[in-house]
């Protein structure tokens, strides 16, 4: 039984916890624009990161699943960062795409 009260299943993505709050996102593997509607709870960090890292064709083309996510080199390197970061850590300095572009 888990200490936590409330609490989800680890994230799919950096293995960490998910509470309940603010710090949890649905992930659709297949983005709606792709017309995907199986969605996954993430940290919202970790959706965040899917997002900054790939654009939604990428994600529809080659990364519609966990295990892919984990494999892309980027996301390699973020969950190895993340995974040491409390499971309610919000990094509020974290660049999307477009503004690491200008």
């Amino acid at each position: 039984m888990s200490d936590r009260p409330n609490s989800l299943p680890n994230c799919p993505l950096c293995g960490r916890p998910l509470l309940p709050g603010p710090t949890v996102d649905e992930h659709h593997l297949l983005p709606r624009s792709h017309g995907g509607t199986a969605t996954v709870t993430l940290h919202r960090i970790c959706h965040q990161a899917i997002h900054a890292t790939l654009s939604e064709q990428e994600l529809a083309d080659a990364f519609h699943t966990m295990e892919a996510l984990c494999q892309q080199p980027e996301l390699a390197r973020f969950i190895a960062w993340v995974c040491r970061r409390p499971p309610d850590y919000l990094d509020r300095s974290r660049w999307t795409r477009e503004r690491r572009r200008r």
